[in-house]
């Protein structure tokens, strides 16, 4: 089997390469030269390369598992000088979607390979067994698709997946992975949980069982509904969580809600969203988001729980 080069040695690239290497198949870690992960690679018992030097460029499979906003300056700086036919991987379809990288460099094969989970759920569902997704599009795969595939669901299969691999495109995926981030997973869950913890606090429950109810208890609930299915999920919740979950479905999803998704998915489809990332200060808006969570009440109960629990 065809060694993978990991570039790059984040949360996401070492949750790859412990699975791969746990599977017995061939990897190495490529870093910057100078990069802190040596240590680290070596410990794991994993070759590295050093980005840019004449071995980085031997392998034929390459996985760029650094942030999306390095891509292009990494494949404008290194592009050319990849062997022809040279599979690139990338783990999101947004930076490819973004600056065409299959237009402006043609010989090279552009496959997106993205599992649905972050770095440490990776190595996680791996070491428990539990379900692993990933989607895939060879649709800028300009030689040898077939060979490609069956490399692909080899390594994939070593790395853990279990559902799928699902076939898509790299424009699906960039639209779905946004939107999911934007309408639900990183604004109206956290939010939602905050802002019901502040009216039970407001109402003089104990801020405890207040962080118990809205956010504690979210990891147990979301594992039923996945395991379950919605139709598992609802037959197994009780009387009272049944009623009251009609009774929210008509108060909380209303017609000017669903109009606000519609419109969230309007801005990524027509790449307003993309504009918008280019004029905002990502230190500048993390710094406000970690302002706003750290002062939170929620926050301070948080620490103070998992203190106690030390």
């Amino acid at each position: 089997m065809l060694r993978l080069t990991i570039i790059g040695f984040g949360n996401q690239a070492k949750s790859w390469a412990m699975n791969l290497k746990d599977s017995a198949f061939p990897i190495r870690i490529a870093i910057r030269s100078g990069s802190d992960s040596i240590a680290a690679i070596q410990a794991l018992g994993i070759d590295y390369v050093e980005i840019g030097s004449k071995e980085f460029f031997e392998d034929q499979f390459f996985t760029l598992l650094t942030p999306d906003d390095s891509h292009a300056d990494f494949i404008h700086q290194y592009g050319s000088q990849f062997r022809q036919q040279t599979t690139i991987l990338y783990n999101h379809g947004f930076s490819l979607t973004q600056h065409q990288f299959q237009s402006k460099y043609p010989d090279l094969n552009h496959v997106l390979f993205a599992v649905k989970a972050i770095g440490k759920e990776i190595r996680t569902q791996y070491q428990q067994r539990g379900k692993l997704g990933a989607v895939y599009s060879l649709e800028y795969v300009n030689q040898n698709p077939l060979g490609i595939e069956a490399w692909l669901k080899s390594m994939a299969h070593s790395l853990g997946i279990n559902m799928g691999l699902f076939k898509t495109t790299f424009q699906h995926e960039t639209h779905a992975d946004l939107f999911s981030e934007q309408g639900l997973l990183c604004s109206l869950i956290p939010y939602t949980a905050s802002e019901m913890f502040n009216t039970l606090i407001a109402k003089g429950i104990e801020p405890e069982l207040a962080y118990l109810e809205c956010w504690h208890e979210l990891k147990l609930i979301v594992n039923a509904m996945v395991d379950m299915g919605p139709e598992g999920f609802y037959d197994l919740i009780s009387p009272n969580a049944l009623i009251g979950s009609e009774k929210g479905y008509q108060k909380l999803i209303t017609p000017d809600f669903k109009q606000k998704l519609d419109d969230l998915y309007s801005e990524i489809e027509s790449q307003q969203f993309n504009q918008e990332i280019k004029h905002t200060n990502i230190s500048e808006i993390r710094n406000t988001i970690r302002a706003r969570w750290e002062q939170s009440a929620l926050m301070k109960t948080f620490r103070q729980i998992n203190r106690d629990e030390t």
